[in-house]
């Protein structure tokens, strides 16, 4: 695919490009779940303690270890802040792509592989959940380890794959849980049985596997036995997977096509090939009577996007963990459009085409509009991506280049306005970090930052000494009005300790985004309705 050096060249400028966008993430605040993984992450790294969970002191059983195991790592390389508790999961990430390349090479061939790789680097999925951490995120990795390694393992029967394969399966139940099992079972077992493969189950190195991964995920399971005794491995195991899809855990309404259309957008700018490449995967499934060489990409999607949009818990990040298979879907598709199927190719170009298109006129929107950029550089870079996207359309005569490069350059021109532009000034919005900076630089030996009223976990993050949560008014009675007391918290909590009466030496008052109601938030006209007032008392 790059035969000429040209436009080799100008690849490996944009995929420098893609990777300084991804970095610029790093250093944006952590927020919501994110704030939380990172603060279980310091207590870790503080206390030494990487068996028995806690957040604020207290015993935390919610996630299994993994993320927060290598939010640690990065503390103990570079020093607590947002840049070290991303980066050893951003570097996951990368090298997930390169497994995500293996996979699609290993199902199909090559170009399928890199075109997978491809697909995966540049989506926005990819680049929205390495700048705000869930544990979804080293969860498609270990996952799409897994994939690879385990189909491997059906091809050769060789011992270093299956014993990587479940090795990987074990670190993914270390990073979510049972969860991390069953994605690639759905894959594995699906792809035997329609294979008709019966024998293959037969191999006692299947059997051996469970046990490696049993083994690996130990450490969460003597965690939770510690301080949750079995109460805490029933969470493990139903809880907080199952739980949450039938909702005796999480209650939530349920939209039957929500991860239809999260998926519109979460996958741009590849999301319109993925939608024909369904429809051209499920038509010859059906003209062929269901036979194919591979089923990994049918049931490993097909059976957990169904969970998933019948589950009562739904989450835009709970798809992240298919988006691999997702990406080798589609690529199989492009890859047969473009050697053999001229007219499935034109359809792919007409689209991917106006989705260039669109996807520039939101740039522009974006950049002028809803979050004008003052940086000139930014501006040089839209003009010069566009100049290319003209070349390359015009000039240039390699079917799959001509396709793929327009995307990959409004997608680069994207991410960066968005890591080094848009979301920067979103989680400016943010209270906590905020006055928690104040306050450990501030803050004289011997005061203590209080939490109350607010649910989040920021405030325990970016505090030094770390603060404390107050869950009562007759606690507040018992802090309030003391010298060396600060207290942190939202209207209603200000409210509380307002009329108590009590003096203070300072009152900050701060305007809130909650990031989980952004919509407002995106039209410069609604932008100040949305914010909430929090406030940073002294005494």
């Amino acid at each position: 695919m790059f035969e000429n050096k040209t436009l080799r060249l100008i690849f490996f400028i944009i995929a420098a490009a893609v990777f300084a966008a991804y970095v610029a993430g790093l250093n944006i605040d952590v927020t919501r779940d994110a704030g939380k993984y990172a603060t279980v992450s310091k207590e870790i790294y503080q206390n030494g303690n990487f068996i028995n969970l806690t957040i604020h002191g207290e015993a935390y059983d919610q996630k299994p270890p993994m993320l927060f195991w290598l939010g640690a790592l990065g503390f103990t390389i570079g020093k607590i802040s947002n840049f070290w508790f991303k980066l050893p999961v951003l570097l996951l990430v990368f090298a997930g792509f390169y497994w995500a390349f293996r996979l699609g090479e290993s199902l199909y061939n090559k170009r399928v592989g890199f075109l997978t790789g491809i697909m995966s680097a540049f989506s926005f999925i990819y680049l929205m959940y390495s700048m705000d951490i869930h544990t979804d995120t080293p969860l498609q990795a270990f996952v799409i380890l897994a994939f690879w390694q385990l189909f491997e393992f059906i091809k050769t029967k060789k011992n270093k794959h299956w014993i990587l394969g479940f090795t990987a399966i074990g670190l993914a139940m270390l990073t979510k849980g049972p969860i991390g099992a069953a994605i690639p079972a759905f894959a594995v077992l699906g792809h035997l049985f329609l294979k008709r493969d019966f024998k293959s189950l037969l191999d006692y190195r299947w059997y051996l596997g469970v046990l490696l991964s049993f083994i690996i995920v130990s450490p969460a399971l003597i965690g939770l036995m510690n301080q949750f005794g079995w109460e805490g491995i029933r969470f493990f195991f139903w809880e907080n997977n199952v739980g949450r899809i039938t909702g005796s855990y999480v209650k939530a309404t349920n939209d039957p096509i929500f991860y239809v259309h999260n998926i519109a957008y979460l996958f741009l700018p590849w999301s319109l090939l993925f939608f024909i490449a369904v429809f051209m995967e499920f038509k010859t499934l059906i003209k062929n009577k269901f036979r194919s060489m591979e089923y990994f990409t049918l049931t490993g999607i097909w059976i957990y996007f169904i969970i998933l949009n019948s589950a009562s818990s739904q989450l835009p990040n709970y798809i992240f963990s298919i988006v691999p298979l997702i990406a080798v879907l589609t690529a199989k598709w492009l890859d047969i459009a473009i050697t053999n199927r001229k007219t499935l190719y034109k359809v792919f170009s007409i689209v991917q085409r106006y989705v260039v298109l669109l996807l520039w006129a939101g740039i522009f929107i974006i950049s002028f509009y809803l979050f004008p950029t003052p940086d000139w550089y930014m501006m040089i870079m839209v003009f010069a991506g566009i100049i290319l996207t003209y070349f390359i359309s015009t000039k240039v005569s390699d079917t799959p280049l001509k396709i793929i490069f327009p995307s990959l350059i409004v997608f680069v021109c994207l991410a960066f306005i968005m890591n080094v532009h848009v979301f920067p000034y979103m989680f400016s919005f943010q209270a906590p970090p905020k006055a928690a900076r104040y306050f450990t630089e501030y803050a004289e030996k011997g005061d203590t930052l209080f939490n109350y009223h607010y649910d989040e976990y920021e405030l325990f993050f970016y505090s030094e000494p770390q603060a404390i949560q107050l869950y009562s008014a007759e606690e507040i009675k018992t802090v309030a009005g003391k010298r060396g007391t600060w207290i942190f918290t939202d209207a209603k909590g200000f409210k509380e300790i307002d009329s108590l009466d009590i003096s203070s030496e300072i009152v900050f008052e701060y305007k809130h985004l909650y990031l989980n109601r952004p919509a407002g938030f995106i039209s410069p006209r609604t932008r100040n309705k949305v914010l909430q007032p929090m406030y940073l008392i002294k005494y």
